[in-house]
């Protein structure tokens, strides 16, 4: 398989029992980090206890409400792809985020288009970019589907990312201490740059069945489907830019009953 990295992750087994239910609750308990900088959250309930006389449990409950309206019910598979995204960037790559598409519709049932993400890490010097893109496919035997669509998405959005960069925002969810930083993103200011790609598919696996007596047969196995997976398409994408495609760094997350699963986060 092409690209600068290949990497693999899959809900934790502990014995042979899958934590499903922990995954997706962890996975929803970093939304408001989503939506919320630190001190964005700490400011919101602050003025929350005062207006609700102190009362912790009702600014909580109020400021979870927020970012609730931030997700569209009925229509989890780019947000749960998202959200995957913006945690696996942070896990993997250890990149802040910085840039995020602001809405260009008022409409909540209306996904939208371009890159999921920017996110940003220095490393020696360099001033590292990380574009992000999730795809998300509950569908059988979809995952050759899913791949071409996050490579042709990730390299569209890296060939346009001058002309994008203009319908990103630095608001509520970035850090203080990167403002600076995504103002000099989006005004071409900052030095050293470097840009790095990053996929992440999330895809019903079928081909494989997930089986095992022990945690690491099962583990055994989840490693063979992403695998098995990747060592397909050695040689595709030789028809694209190869100076990008090198630069794509693939996150490989095979699910079994996807679709329960993408329930489960819409509830």
């Amino acid at each position: 398989m092409p690209g600068s990295s290949h990497r693999g992750a899959a809900v934790a087994h502990q014995d042979t029992l899958e934590r499903r239910s922990d995954f997706l609750r962890e996975l929803r308990n970093t939304m408001s980090s989503w939506v919320y900088s630190k001190e964005k959250y700490k400011s919101l309930l602050d003025a929350e206890l005062i207006e609700r006389g102190k009362d912790l449990q009702n600014a909580v409950s109020h400021i979870q409400a927020l970012v609730a309206d931030k997700f569209r019910k009925g229509h989890p598979q780019g947000q749960f792809g998202e959200l995957l995204l913006f945690n696996l960037l942070q896990h993997f790559f250890k990149a802040a985020p910085i840039l995020r598409k602001m809405s260009i519709t008022t409409n909540p049932a209306i996904e939208r288009h371009g890159s999921d993400a920017i996110h940003y890490r220095p490393i020696g010097g360099k001033n590292v970019i990380f574009i992000g893109e999730s795809k998300t496919y509950a569908s059988k035997y979809r995952f050759k589907a899913a791949l071409d669509d996050a490579v042709s998405s990730i390299l569209t959005s890296f060939a346009n990312f001058s002309v994008e960069l203009g319908r990103f925002v630095y608001e509520d969810f970035i850090e203080d201490s990167l403002r600076d930083v995504s103002a000099k993103i989006k005004r071409n200011t900052l030095p050293n740059v470097v840009y790095e790609l990053v996929c992440v598919i999330s895809y019903q696996e079928n081909e494989n069945k997930k089986s095992g007596q022990t945690q690491a047969e099962i583990e055994q196995t989840i490693e063979k489907a992403i695998n098995g997976n990747l060592s397909k398409y050695q040689n595709d994408y030789g028809n694209v830019d190869q100076g990008a495609l090198s630069k794509i760094h693939f996150v490989i997350f095979p699910f079994w009953e996807l679709d329960a699963l993408l329930d489960g986060f819409d509830q």
